[in-house]
C-alpha cells in the first residue's frame, strides 16, 4: 500500500502537469490566432482604407500610372496574397500580378461577384475571414473610379484584398508547442524526485504508525511507536504515543467519575428509573420513590402505579412517550403534571432514552425526573407578563438609577440593539444630540414632579440612523419611593415621512426637489421684508435654458429631464445656502440672492459675478447617458432693496430682462433697467390695445408678389399690419411677438386666414390672380392646437376658395417643437391640397433627417442670406447649399429679401429662379397690389 503511495502521487503529478500542459498549448495556440486575426484586420482596414483613399485621388484625376504605383506598393506586404482593382463587370483593372489585368476577378482569387455587387449597392466596405479557410481574410471596399457626364455620373469599382495570415500562425504555433514541451519536461523530472523522496522519508515510518494502530485498536494500550525526530510523521507517532498513555489514564478516571455523578444525583434530588420491557421489571431510584409518593413497602412499584398518579389529561401522552415508546422515538424530553392524593397539582420533568434490538423493537427504557413546580409556576406569571410586555411598541426598563435592566422584542426591532447589548447601560446611548440639555431638565423635572412624560424627540439607532419616536416615560414607585423607570415608545418615521412627502408636494418641484413657485412666493416676501429692515440689496434672477425644445423632440423627455436635474445641481453649487433656486416649470429657474451689498453699485457687482458663474457652469458639456449635450442659458438680472416694489413687479422685471439677454443673441446676463420699465409699460399699453385691435378693425392685410427671373407672377405673401389710431402704425416684428405670448394669435391667425381665403375665392374670376397662390404665415401657437387642422378645413370650406392656392409658411422651428405632430397635420392638410413652405430656412436648427420626411413643397432663403450675398462668401455657399439640397430633395426654392438688380445674377446663376422682394414690389395693401397686378399684365 505505502508503495503504491509513492508511486500513485507522482502518477498524479505527471497526468496533472501533462494535462496542465496540453491545456496551456490550446489557450495559448487559441489567444495566438486571434491576436493574428485581430492585428490583420486592424493592419489591413488601415492599409486598405489609405490605399482606397489613393486610388480614389489618383483615378478620378485620370492618373492610372500613379494609382497602378499605389497599388503596388501597396502589395508589396508579406501577408497579401491577392491585391486587385475591379471595374463594375467584376474585371481586373489593375492587381499584383499583370497577368490578372482584363480577367474575371472571380477566376484568378476567391472574389465573388454576388458579393462585390451586394457592398456596391450598399456602400459599405467588408473585410472578414473567409468561412472555408480560416487563414484567408478577404476585404471589399467600393471605389469610385472616375465621374462622367460632366461629374454627375460615378463610376464604380471594387477594392478586392487577400490576406493569408498562416505564415504567422504557424510560426506561432510552433513557439507554443516548445513552451509545452519544456513545460511537461520539467514536471516529469519533479514528479520523479518526488517519488524518491516519498519512498525514503514516508514509506517506512507509514509502516511503523500502522503497525501501532493496529494493536491500539484492538485494545492493547501498551503499544508505542517511539519515532524520534522533529518532522511530521515523528510528531505523529509522538502523539499515538501519548493518546496510549492518555487513554489508560481516562479509564481509571471514568470510574471514579461515576461514583461522583451518583453521589450528585442523591444531591440534586433527581429520581432515575430504569424499565426493561422484555420482563415488564421497572427499577427506579428513592428519590422518584418520593417525588411520586409511593410507599415501596407496601407494594412493588409498577408501570402503572406510576401512571396511575400521572394526570389524567397527560396520562397516555406520557405512557407513550416515556414507558411505552414508538420504535422511531430514541429519546424524549417531557414536562408533565402529576395528581397527588391530597389534590395537589406538582409538575416533573422527565427525560428518558430507549434501547432497540437488531429488529428496532425497544427494550430498554432509561429516564430520570425531577421536581419543576416552581419553575413552571413561574414560567406561567413570566408569560403572562411577556405577553403584556411584546407589544409593537417599545418597552424599555431602567432601575432607579436609569440603568436599563430590560427591553422588549419592540425595543430591539426599532433601535437595532439587543438586550444583551443595552444592559446595564444608560437610554444616553440612544441620544441623537438632536435635544440640548434644557430639553433634557425640563422632562426630568416634570418625570420627578408628576411621575409622567409624553413628547416627542429623535433618537439613534445602532447604525447610526436618526428617526423620531414618541415616547412616555412612567416612574415606578414602592413605598414611595422610586424603584424603577418604564419608557414606552413608538418609531414616528413614517408619520414624519408623510408630513414631509405632503409638504414636499406643496412646496417643492417633485422632478428637481427645488422650491416651487409657492413656496418662492413665500421666500420671496420674506426676503422683501428683510431687506426692508436690513436696507442690504437682495437680486432676482430669471433663467431660461436656450433652445432645450430641441433636446426633448430630438432625444426625448428622459433625456430632458436628467438635464433639468443636472442644471438644479449646477445652479445650487453656484449660490451659498443662504440663496434660494427655484424651478418655476419647463425649463424656468429662478434664483433668490440675498444679503447683498447695501451699496448698490457693490450689489450690482456681487449679482453680476454670481450671475457670470451660473451662466459658465450652465453652458458647460451636459454628458446624459452616452450622450454628451452642448447647452446654455439666458439670465435676466433684478435688484431690489426694501420692500417699495411688489414681488409680482419684480418678476416681471426679471422675466423682462431674461428676454432682453435671448434677443440679445442668448447666453448672456442682462440686468433689469429703467429704460425697460418703459419697455415694458409700453407693452402692457400695446397688448391693452392689441385686444381691441381685430373688434375695432384695425388690422389690415398687405400683399408681396413672388416672380421669377422671366417676370411671371408666381404668387404673394399675405402680410399683417396694425394700424392703431393712438400707436399709430405698429411694426410687425413688436406685435406679432406679443400677439404669440397673450395667445391673441389665435383670433388674428384666424382672421388672416378667413380673409385670404375669400380674397382666393374673390380673385378666381381674375384673369391672373385666379392662377396665383397665397402663401400664408403661420404661428406655432395657431399650429399646435390640436384643431388647427379641422380649422383650416372648416375656413376653406366656407369660403369655397380652392386648397390648391393655399400656401401655409411654417419655421423650422415650429416643426421641430414636435416634429411627429407635425408631419401628421401637414400631410393631412396636403391630402386635402395645400401647400407648405419652410419660411426663414437656414437660420433655425434644422435636421435633415425631419426635413426629409416633411410633405413642404418650398423652401424660402431667408433674406439674412441674400442681403451680403455680393460680399461675403459664407452666404453664397449657404445659399448655394440650399439650393443643392432643395434640388435633390425635388422641393422649390425662394429667395426672400432680393432688393437690388445685382443680387439677381448669383441667385440665377447657383440656381435660385424664384424671388420675393422689394426689387420687385413693396408690400401694399389691396387696392394698390390689385393695381400693381393691373400694371404687371399691361407689360
Amino acid at each position: 500500500m505505502n508503495k503504491r503511495l509513492s508511486l500513485l502521487i507522482p502518477l498524479i503529478l505527471v497526468i496533472v502537469s501533462l494535462a496542465s500542459s496540453f491545456l496551456i498549448y490550446l489557450q495559448t495556440d487559441r489567444a495566438s490566432r486571434a491576436s493574428i486575426q485581430k492585428h490583420a484586420l486592424t493592419d489591413a482596414t488601415l492599409q486598405m482604407g489609405g490605399l482606397q483613399n489613393g486610388l480614389y485621388n489618383w483615378l478620378t484625376a485620370g492618373d492610372k500610372q500613379h494609382a497602378l504605383l499605389s497599388l503596388s506598393i501597396a502589395a508589396t506586404y508579406p501577408s497579401i496574397r491577392a491585391l486587385m482593382l475591379v471595374d463594375e463587370n467584376n474585371r481586373v483593372l489593375m492587381a499584383n500580378r499583370y497577368s490578372w489585368k482584363g480577367k474575371p476577378a472571380s477566376a484568378e482569387s476567391g472574389y465573388s461577384d454576388i458579393e462585390a455587387g451586394r457592398i456596391i449597392d450598399t456602400g459599405v466596405s467588408q473585410l472578414a475571414f473567409n468561412d472555408a479557410e480560416s487563414t484567408l481574410l478577404q476585404g471589399y471596399f467600393p471605389l469610385i473610379t472616375g465621374y462622367n457626364q460632366g461629374g454627375l455620373k460615378k463610376t464604380m469599382g471594387m477594392l478586392y484584398v487577400e490576406y493569408d495570415i498562416s505564415r504567422e500562425l504557424q510560426a506561432e504555433e510552433s513557439e507554443t508547442i516548445a513552451q509545452a514541451l519544456i513545460f511537461a519536461c520539467i514536471t516529469l523530472l519533479a514528479s520523479a524526485l518526488i517519488g524518491i523522496l516519498l519512498h525514503l522519508l514516508v514509506t517506512r515510518r507509514v509502516n511503523l504508525l500502522a503497525v501501532v494502530s493496529a494493536r491500539i485498536a484492538e485494545g492493547d494500550y501498551s503499544a508505542r511507536t517511539r519515532l524520534q525526530g522533529g518532522d511530521e510523521l515523528s510528531a505523529l507517532g509522538h502523539s499515538f504515543d501519548l493518546m496510549a498513555q492518555r487513554m489508560t489514564e481516562n479509564m481509571v478516571r471514568q470510574e471514579k467519575q461515576r461514583t461522583f455523578l451518583a453521589e450528585a444525583q442523591q444531591i440534586a434530588h433527581f429520581g432515575n428509573w430504569e424499565l426493561d420491557l422484555l420482563t415488564g421489571k421497572l427499577e427506579c431510584s428513592d428519590e422518584m420513590l418520593r417525588l411520586f409518593a409511593i410507599d415501596a413497602s407496601e407494594s412493588i412499584p409498577s408501570c402503572d402505579t406510576f401512571l396511575n398518579i400521572v394526570h389524567p389529561e397527560d396520562r397516555v401522552w406520557v405512557s407513550q412517550s416515556c414507558f411505552y415508546a414508538q420504535p422511531e422515538k430514541e429519546s424524549c424530553q417531557i414536562v408533565h403534571r402529576l395528581l397527588m392524593a391530597d389534590g395537589r397539582i406538582k409538575w416533573v420533568e422527565q427525560r428518558c432514552t430507549h434501547y432497540f434490538d437488531a429488529d428496532g423493537r425497544v427494550v430498554r427504557s432509561v429516564g430520570t425526573v425531577q421536581d419543576v413546580t416552581s419553575r413552571e409556576e413561574a414560567a406561567l406569571q413570566l408569560s403572562i407578563a411577556a405577553v403584556a410586555f411584546e407589544t409593537q411598541e417599545a418597552i424599555l426598563v431602567t432601575d432607579k438609577d436609569a440603568n436599563i435592566i430590560k427591553v422588549n422584542h419592540a425595543f430591539e426591532m426599532i433601535t437595532g440593539y439587543s438586550q444583551e447589548e443595552v444592559l446595564g447601560k444608560n437610554p444616553r446611548l440612544l441620544s441623537s444630540g438632536r435635544q440640548d440639555k434644557t430639553f433634557y431638565r425640563i422632562m426630568w423635572e416634570a418625570i420627578n414632579k408628576e411621575g409622567r412624560w409624553s413628547g416627542e424627540l429623535w433618537d439613534r439607532r445602532k447604525d447610526g440612523e436618526i428617526y423620531p419616536k414618541w415616547l412616555t416615560i412612567t416612574a415606578v414607585k414602592t413605598r414611595d419611593k422610586v424603584s424603577h423607570y418604564v419608557a414606552v415608545f413608538m418609531d414616528i418615521t413614517g408619520r414624519k415621512k408623510a408630513e414631509e412627502e405632503i409638504y414636499s408636494l406643496a412646496f417643492f418641484d417633485p422632478l428637481t426637489h427645488l422650491p416651487n413657485r409657492r413656496l418662492l412666493m413665500d421666500r420671496m416676501h420674506i426676503a422683501l421684508g428683510q431687506s426692508d429692515r436690513s436696507r442690504h440689496c437682495g437680486a432676482l434672477m430669471f433663467l431660461d435654458l436656450d433652445h432645450f425644445k430641441v433636446l426633448n423632440d430630438t432625444k426625448g423627455h428622459e433625456f430632458g429631464d436628467q438635464m433639468l436635474i443636472e442644471v438644479a445641481r449646477r445652479l445650487t453649487a453656484c449660490v451659498r445656502d443662504s440663496d434660494s433656486v427655484a424651478r418655476f416649470g419647463g425649463d424656468e429657474f429662478v434664483v433668490l440672492l440675498e444679503g447683498l451689498s447695501v451699496n448698490e453699485n457693490d450689489a450690482v457687482v456681487q449679482a453680476g459675478l454670481i450671475a457670470e458663474k451660473i451662466r459658465d457652469s450652465l453652458a458647460q458639456t451636459y454628458q446624459i447617458a452616452d450622450y454628451a449635450h452642448e447647452s446654455s442659458s439666458s439670465i435676466g438680472v433684478v435688484l431690489f432693496n426694501g420692500a417699495e416694489v411688489e414681488a409680482d413687479d419684480l418678476f416681471k422685471r426679471a422675466d423682462l430682462a431674461m428676454y432682453q439677454a435671448k434677443e440679445g443673441g442668448r447666453n448672456m446676463v442682462r440686468f433689469f433697467e429703467p429704460t425697460m420699465q418703459a419697455v415694458l409699460e409700453a407693452r402692457t399699453l400695446m397688448e391693452r390695445a392689441l385686444r381691441q385691435a381685430l373688434p375695432n378693425d384695425e388690422l389690415e392685410l398687405y400683399f408681396q408678389v413672388q416672380t421669377n427671373q422671366d417676370n411671371t407672377l408666381l404668387g404673394a405673401e399675405v402680410l399683417l399690419r396694425w394700424h392703431n389710431p393712438v400707436l399709430g402704425m405698429v411694426s410687425p416684428a413688436e406685435f406679432i411677438p406679443l400677439a404669440e405670448q397673450t395667445k391673441l394669435i389665435l383670433p388674428i391667425g384666424q382672421w388672416v386666414l378667413e380673409q385670404a381665403c375669400a380674397r382666393l375665392k374673390l380673385w378666381e374670376a381674375h384673369p391672373v390672380l385666379r392662377n396665383m397662390r397665397l402663401a400664408v404665415n403661420i404661428s406655432p401657437v395657431q399650429f399646435h392646437r390640436p384643431d388647427f387642422v379641422r380649422q383650416v378645413k372648416t375656413i376653406l370650406a366656407e369660403s369655397g376658395a380652392n386648397p390648391q392656392c393655399l400656401e401655409l409658411e411654417l419655421t423650422e422651428n415650429l416643426v421641430l417643437e414636435d416634429v411627429e405632430e407635425a408631419i401628421l397635420k401637414m400631410t393631412e392638410l396636403k391630402a386635402f391640397g395645400v401647400r407648405f413652405s419652410m419660411d426663414d430656412f437656414g437660420t433655425g436648427y434644422s435636421s435633415l433627417q425631419y426635413i426629409k420626411r416633411l410633405p413642404i413643397s418650398q423652401l424660402k432663403i431667408d433674406q439674412s442670406f441674400v442681403r451680403d450675398i455680393l460680399t461675403d462668401s459664407g452666404d453664397v455657399m449657404m445659399v448655394q447649399t440650399i439650393v443643392a439640397m432643395a434640388r435633390n430633395f425635388g422641393y422649390e426654392v425662394i429667395a426672400e429679401g432680393v432688393e437690388e438688380h445685382a443680387q439677381l445674377s448669383p441667385l440665377i446663376k447657383i440656381g435660385c429662379a424664384s424671388f420675393q422682394g422689394y426689387l420687385f414690389g413693396r408690400p401694399v395693401a389691396l387696392d394698390d397690389f390689385e393695381h400693381l397686378i393691373g400694371g404687371w399684365v399691361e407689360r
